[in-house]
């Protein structure tokens, strides 16, 4: 049992301190009735008398605290061991790990929670259970509400924007990340193309067109496009694509200021890959961090102090491919933070163009869990490509530095 030892009586230190501080207080009650002043000072008793009472006085109270303690404990032992086996292991064990103080107050009261049924212990209130319900876009009633622009793909050899350039729209119908292309006829024919990535229902795709039509006021066709690599006679995929997720480091660089997350980090996991790959374009890297959650290694970030526990790594598992990372910083605040694991993971693979064919993933064992959970979502994204090759690297962190160098420098077959 979780339990916080009483101090034993001690015997009362005299100190200067206290009796001058005893000599200023019979002082100021004659001060507050100066006409009564003497009458006062008649009824006041010596500092020696003082200190001699106090001695006597200190190690009694200090027992009674204690026997009073002892009393509260041994009742509430006696209420524990009343609760049926199964129930009463339960109990102690979530007494061990729960945030009250180790005190037989305390205690009493936790077991009076139990009872009264202000406390579940199927659920209790310091664990996370509330299944997280990612902020989507459920109903929209304008384009602009549900897509928002992302990128611009210039058609014209000069690089000057003009209407006819492709642009790029990312949002969220409540099924998953949605990659909108709309695309206008080079050749000058009226109407546009909306060609649509992602985990679409054909409700969702006459959705879009509704919205699309409205925003452009002439014809619009909508279609729901896959793209690959195109594989070649014989030789497989025709150029290999390979991404490492690599966990956070404790370990950062403690310059002011915004600098790439690759730099920043500088455990020895993130050294080997900066010494095996100091050019950055042998791989993409990505990472998972307990603060931004999955986020392009490029991409700059603060110092911050933060771990990865089995409480947020449910969390991150359970709001799936639409969770922004990081969090706000209060819950009244909007949800318009950081991004969601598709669009990191998305803008490595050229928004599905051009999917993953070789995957490494390194870190702990809660690391490895979460990046596990999201591949099947990043597939549907067609950010992996379905017959990808996976890698798990975790164990001691030598071996894993060596076999993170040996992923990075094998060749493909």
């Amino acid at each position: 049992m979780r339990f916080r030892k009483w101090p034993k009586p001690t015997a009362y230190e005299e100190t200067s301190r206290k009796r001058a501080a005893f000599l200023t207080k019979q002082r100021r009650e004659r001060e507050a009735l100066p006409l009564f002043a003497d009458m006062v000072a008649a009824g006041q008793h010596s500092v020696d008398e003082e200190m001699a009472r106090r001695a006597e006085w200190w190690p009694r109270q200090q027992q009674d605290r204690r026997d009073e303690r002892a009393a509260v404990w041994r009742k509430a032992r006696a209420r524990l061991f009343a609760i049926p086996d199964e129930r009463r292991r339960t109990i102690r064990a979530l007494w061990r790990e729960c945030p009250y103080p180790a005190d037989p107050y305390s205690f009493a009261d936790f077991l009076h929670q139990i009872e009264v049924g202000k406390l579940d212990i199927t659920r209790p209130g310091w664990r996370f259970h509330a299944r997280v319900q990612p902020r989507a876009t459920i109903t929209p009633n304008t384009f602009e509400e549900a897509f928002r622009q992302i990128g611009r793909r210039k058609v014209n050899a000069g690089g000057v924007p003009s209407d006819a350039d492709t642009l790029l729209f990312c949002g969220n119908l409540g099924k998953g990340i949605l990659f909108v292309d709309r695309i206008v006829d080079p050749g000058g024919k009226p109407g546009i193309t909306f060609d649509v990535r992602g985990v679409c229902s054909s409700d969702d795709l006459a959705l879009i067109e509704r919205l699309a039509r409205v925003a452009e006021e002439t014809a619009v066709t909508v279609r729901l496009v896959e793209r690959g690599i195109a594989p070649t006679e014989g030789r497989g995929w025709r150029a290999p694509h390979r991404l490492l997720i690599l966990s956070c480091s404790a370990t950062k660089r403690r310059d002011t200021g915004w600098i790439d997350a690759i730099d920043r980090y500088d455990g020895p996991l993130w050294q080997t890959v900066r010494a095996v790959n100091p050019d950055r374009m042998r791989v993409k890297v990505a990472v998972l961090s307990a603060r931004y959650g999955f986020l392009d290694s490029r991409s700059p970030i603060e110092d911050y102090d933060a771990r990865l526990t089995p409480d947020l790594a449910q969390r991150m598992i359970a709001g799936g491919m639409n969770r922004r990372w990081p969090r706000p910083p209060s819950a009244r605040m909007p949800d318009t933070y950081g991004d969601s694991p598709g669009c990191q993971i998305a803008s490595l693979s050229n928004h599905g163009t051009r999917p993953f064919t070789d995957v490494a993933l390194a870190g702990g064992h809660l690391y490895i869990a979460v990046m596990r959970a999201f591949l099947d979502g990043f597939r549907d994204l067609r950010c992996i490509a379905p017959d990808a090759r996976i890698t798990e690297i975790n164990g001691p962190i030598g071996i894993m530095r060596q076999q993170i160098r040996g992923w990075l420098e094998e060749s493909w077959p």
